[in-house]
């Protein structure tokens, strides 16, 4: 396909413009490249670059998707393990005769 040479001509050129962000440091790079062809494009929609801005926000997307992911089942393992231990087989059974003071309302339930 003749599409694909001319594009693997000009690829060492544009691979460090429109590449898939595996760090944050990635992420700072190509946020740079969007604030520029925003900056370019605009809200034109007929702009030459205008499908390239929208490849360049597809792909920060998606990194910070992943990012929001990563980091909500970081959290959520966090908490599994801290309740686990809270209400683990050493922890031990409290009385009413332990507390400095007993809800009224409480039955007991």
């Amino acid at each position: 396909m003749p599409e694909i040479q001319n594009i693997q001509d000009i690829w060492s050129q544009l691979a460090s413009i429109v590449f898939v962000p595996h760090t944050e440091n990635d992420y700072d790079r190509l946020s740079v490249v969007r604030n520029d062809l925003i900056a370019i494009v605009g809200k034109s929609e007929n702009h030459p670059l205008a499908s390239l801005m929208e490849v360049v926000d597809a792909l920060i997307k998606k990194y910070e998707t992943e990012k929001d992911m990563t980091e909500r089942d970081a959290w959520y393992h966090f908490s599994m393990q801290m309740l686990s231990q809270a209400y683990g087989e050493d922890e031990p059974e409290y009385t009413t005769d332990m507390l400095r003071w007993v809800n009224p309302d409480y039955e007991g339930k």
